[in-house]
């Protein structure tokens, strides 16, 4: 009986966030840190975005560039180099990234990325899919408080299950720390406290999503964005594999893509999350002090891979215009 009850609530949770908060004709926001060929930094950001700009179930409304895996100067030089190269499928362009906070002591603050996302939002609704600290998101519910029920939801990288570490390697060696969250819990604090719907992409999940050397190779003869994509990850895949002795390296920001675009592909659950004292953003099954309901994503299908794959290898020219 309590699996039946955990069971239906998935079901709930999944139906009340893809139906009333996800619906298939609203467009998306992504908001993202990008620092793909910079040394020792992660490139997910970049994956995740090919795969945006290659999935015709969403449009693109803009893209918001944030601190986190480099500064901002540099996360917007790469979100408007990949727009450039590969965002025509998606009818993007450079003038649809905008460039926003600069770091966590910017909270508040309006930039580029908030008027521009506030302009949308007055036009038409959004979902809204976080790849970085929740700083731009948090000024814009700040500053324009009154958009905030123009959000149909949020998909955030982050979250974690209680007592479920973020390890890799041989015996977890390598443990990392819920970026994301870390970077800026005061705005993350605030996004929870809004009655914005959330679903929450946690790393614990993403790590599942791996590209190994194989793939990489595969991604290198087929189309331009494969070969861009596998020139700049070369040290974060040598990374991942030679030192962490992973099977390669996670696609982590990919697992919101999927979320918004193929929502099928994603199990959810309902849980109860909170950013806790110390910054931890805990999404715990039953309620606790301070919890709010979101829903939680705890797998992806093994067909989410293959898709992620093929949307990478996917050649610019041979894009029909959407």
């Amino acid at each position: 009986m309590h699996s039946f009850r955990l069971l239906a609530a998935a079901v709930v949770a999944s139906a009340l966030f893809r139906s009333e908060h996800a619906p298939a004709q609203t467009r998306i926001w992504i908001d993202t840190d990008p620092s793909i060929g910079s040394p020792y930094r992660e490139v997910d950001d970049a994956f995740a975005l090919v795969v945006a700009f290659h999935s015709p179930e969403r449009r693109i409304a803009g893209i918001s560039t944030t601190y986190g895996n480099a500064g901002l100067k540099r996360t917007t030089t790469v979100a408007r180099d990949l727009v450039r190269r590969f965002g025509a499928p998606a009818g993007v362009t450079e003038a649809c990234v905008y460039a926003g906070s600069a770091g966590n002591d910017t909270l508040g603050r309006s930039t580029a990325a908030t008027q521009a996302l506030a302009a949308v939002l007055k036009e038409e609704r959004l979902t809204y899919v976080a790849l970085g600290p929740l700083t731009n998101l948090a000024t814009l519910l700040q500053v324009h408080p009154e958009l905030a029920s123009r959000l149909d939801g949020v998909i955030f990288v982050g979250g974690r299950t209680p007592g479920r570490a973020l390890a890799f390697g041989t015996n977890g060696w390598l443990q990392i720390h819920d970026a994301n969250v870390f970077k800026d819990p005061t705005a993350a604090r605030v996004v929870f406290e809004s009655k914005v719907p959330l679903l929450l992409a946690p790393t614990e999940v993403g790590a599942q999503l791996v590209l190994t050397r194989d793939d990489a190779r595969k991604l290198s003869s087929d189309g331009a964005a494969g070969r861009f994509l596998q020139r700049g990850s070369r040290i974060w895949l040598w990374f991942w594999t030679a030192i962490v002795r992973h099977p390669g390296g996670p696609m982590f920001d990919s697992l919101a893509v999927i979320a918004a675009v193929k929502p099928e592909l994603v199990g959810l659950e309902k849980r109860y999350a909170a950013v806790l004292p110390d910054g931890d953003l805990i999404a715990a099954r039953k309620p606790f002090r301070n919890s709010r309901e979101v829903s939680f994503c705890t797998r992806a299908e093994a067909t989410a891979k293959t898709i992620i794959i093929n949307a990478l290898k996917r050649d610019v020219a041979a894009q029909s215009s959407r």
